[in-house]
Parts: C-alpha cells; sequence; structure tokens
C-alpha cells in the first residue's frame, strides 16, 4: 500500500506541473498583452538603474522624470506624421488593414442611406482630409455621411470614417464636428481596432495550450482566463484616451480650437445628468466604470484640459466656424424638412386649408376633400430610431 501512495504521489506531482507551467506562461502573457505600452515601457525602466549623476533625487522621482519626457516626446505636436503612433504587437499590415476595414465597409453600403447633396460631401470630405493631412494616419481616408437622425461617429480600420447626418445637426460649430472627426481619424492613425484583435487572437490561441495539462489544465486555464475580459476592456479604455489626446492634436494643429472637444463633452455630460436617477446611478457605479469600453465622461474632460495645458502651446488664433459649416449645417436641416421632419427628428404638422390640394402617391395633386386642417404626415422610421444616442467610437 505504501509503494501504492507513492507511486500515486509522483503521478499527482508530474500531472499538476504541466498545470502549473501553463498558468505561469498565460499570467505572464497576459501582463504582457493587457497592459498599455507606456506602462510596460516603465516596467522595463525601472530596473535600469538610476544615473550617477542624479544622487539627489530619489529613484522614484528620477522614474517618473524620465517618464514624463518620453510621453511628451511621444507625443510631441510638432513631430506629427513622424512619431512611433501606431507601433506595437500587430499581425495586420497596412494593406491587411485596409482590406479588412473595405469587407466591413462593403456591408454597410449594402444597407445603409446615405446623404447624397453633393455641396454637403464635398464639405464634410474637405474637413476630414484637412485633419488626416494634419495626423499620423498612414492610409487614405474614405468619408461617408449618413443619412439618419442619430448623433453617432465611428471609423474601420483602415481609413474609413461614419457619420450620421444628425451629428451635424448637433454641433454648435465646425472646431466641433472636427474634435470628433479628428477623435475617429486618431483611431485609425493608432491603428487600435486591429492592434486589439491582434491581442485577443493571441489570447485565444494561449488558452487552447491549457490543453497540454489535460482537463485539470485546462480548468486552469479558464481560471486564468477570468480576468482577462476586464483588461481588454481596459485597452479600450486606455484607447479611447490616447484617441481623444491624439484628436485634439490633429484638429489643434489644422488650425481648430481644442476646447471645443471639452465643449462637446461638457454637453455630452449634461446629456447623461438629464437621465433617470437609477439609471445615472448605474452608469457612474465602479462595476459599470470596470466594465465599460469608455472611460467615463468627466474624466474625459479632465484629461482633456490637462493634455491641452501640458502638450498645446497657446495660439493667437483658431477655427471656430465658417460659412461653409452653416451652410452644410443648413442644407441638412432642409433635408429633413423635405421628408417631413424637424430639425430635432420630430414630425411636421403641416396645415392645408379647406379644398386645398395635397400631393397623392403618383405626384398628382388631389383634394383633401374635408374641413379637416391638421394634417400629420408621419415619414417612415427604422430601427435606429428606436436607439437614437450618442457614440463616439
Amino acid at each position: 500500500m505504501a509503494v501504492l501512495h507513492l507511486r500515486s504521489s509522483r503521478f499527482n506531482k508530474l500531472s499538476l506541473r504541466p498545470c502549473v507551467q501553463v498558468l505561469g506562461v498565460m499570467l505572464i502573457t497576459t501582463a504582457v498583452l493587457c497592459s498599455p505600452p507606456r506602462v510596460r515601457a516603465e516596467n522595463e525602466e525601472a530596473a535600469e538603474p538610476a544615473p550617477e549623476t542624479a544622487v539627489d533625487a530619489s529613484p522614484s522621482a528620477a522614474h517618473i522624470d524620465k517618464q514624463s519626457k518620453k510621453f511628451a516626446e511621444k507625443y510631441e505636436v510638432s513631430r506629427i506624421g513622424q512619431r512611433d503612433i501606431g507601433k506595437g504587437l500587430n499581425f495586420y499590415s497596412l494593406e491587411a488593414e485596409r482590406a479588412l476595414g473595405q469587407k466591413i465597409a462593403d456591408r454597410i453600403e449594402q444597407r445603409t442611406h446615405f446623404i447624397h447633396d453633393r455641396a454637403v460631401i464635398d464639405y464634410v470630405t474637405q474637413l476630414g482630409q484637412r485633419l488626416v493631412r494634419h495626423s499620423d494616419a498612414q492610409v487614405p481616408f474614405t468619408i461617408r455621411i449618413i443619412d439618419s437622425r442619430d448623433l453617432n461617429i465611428f471609423s474601420l480600420p483602415g481609413g474609413f470614417l461614419y457619420l450620421d447626418s444628425g451629428l451635424i445637426q448637433a454641433v454648435d460649430s465646425e472646431a466641433e464636428l472636427a474634435s470628433l472627426m479628428a477623435h475617429e481619424i486618431a483611431h485609425v492613425a493608432a491603428r487600435h481596432a486591429t492592434r486589439q484583435r491582434t491581442r485577443m487572437n493571441v489570447w485565444k490561441g494561449l488558452t487552447m495550450l491549457a490543453y497540454v495539462g489535460g482537463p485539470a489544465g485546462f480548468a486552469v486555464g479558464e481560471l486564468a482566463g477570468l480576468g482577462v475580459p476586464l483588461e481588454f476592456k481596459k485597452m479600450s479604455r486606455d484607447a479611447e484616451t490616447e484617441a481623444d489626446l491624439l484628436g485634439l492634436e490633429y484638429e489643434y494643429d489644422a488650425g481648430y480650437d481644442p476646447e471645443a472637444f471639452v465643449d462637446y463633452m461638457e454637453k455630452l455630460q449634461v446629456r447623461e445628468q438629464q437621465m433617470p436617477k437609477l439609471f445615472r446611478k448605474a452608469y457612474t457605479s465602479p462595476f459599470m466604470r470596470a466594465f465599460s469600453p469608455y472611460p467615463m465622461t468627466s474624466d474625459r474632460i479632465k484629461h482633456a484640459q490637462e493634455a491641452i495645458t501640458a502638450l498645446l502651446p497657446a495660439k493667437k488664433e483658431y477655427i471656430v466656424d465658417s460659412n461653409d459649416f452653416e451652410d452644410a449645417k443648413s442644407r441638412i436641416n432642409h433635408l429633413s424638412d423635405d421628408r417631413g421632419t424637424s430639425v430635432d427628428g420630430k414630425p411636421v404638422l403641416r396645415r392645408h386649408l379647406s379644398g386645398a390640394s395635397i400631393p397623392g402617391k403618383d405626384g398628382k395633386s388631389k383634394s383633401d376633400g374635408s374641413d379637416n386642417g391638421p394634417v400629420l404626415h408621419r415619414p417612415w422610421t427604422s430601427w435606429k430610431d428606436a436607439a437614437s444616442g450618442i457614440l463616439i467610437k
């Protein structure tokens, strides 16, 4: 029985050894993949000996000074287009990234209605291309305006940018519109989508390695992976924070007032504060902060103000608004009126006098045949109408 017991113990040790090794590899890889590049740099530099000349300074102070200098060099606004923005672990070449974005864009084109007003298209395209020229982007951009009352704007890998016409109606100046477009251009320039997708693919591959330890090893891998979704959420928040910073620099370098981004975020914050108390409390809870892919709006405002103060030297004048912006906004408003909707997206109540003619479905006029004055023309609505909101990805 003693011999049998010894063999059983040896077997347990041998079977657990691969599990422990897999767990160690996966935990180390998680720390590397899911930590922001700046944090990894801090950890690497922390192991370096302090310079002999910095005898009076504490190691922590010297480390902070070194990191501050490195951060300032990376995001030096005068070096836009010559920086290491977008560098990091990425399995996608620029060509593959463009192909991925094109594939998604083709699907959007098939099921989306776009604005066809040439003056509006030219204005938004020229504004976007101006921002692209003052960015770190390495790919050409395609910009499309979705005919929608929603307030969304988003970008795809490889240089595809989409914004709702409702967003153009909602912003108060060209500088505000430029700030939101610059944010999306920053996501493409930093290659956030493919870099995050690469890290997720790497993690999925490592998770499969847990099979080498048998069922017990796979269980260990599953336990080690519980915290990974939270880490990827944090990666998404870090990407949003970097896009905010880069977007501020791009609009600043293009001549626009960077405070316009803060202005829009403050209006978004007011909108959030108007939510029911229960939803507002849940939205700002620590749980939501951990699982949300976006930073809290208050944090975005704070970080943007700090970046403007620290990285963007004040200019004598900025571009805030233009006649072209007001003209484009007016043309979109007219398009909304032609569809029977007001600027805020509500149906328009049109009055017809008794015996007045009303256009029929065939385009010919016909009498209303009644003395009732008001006639409510209700426009066709899509599924988006029920989910209208603000989305800055």
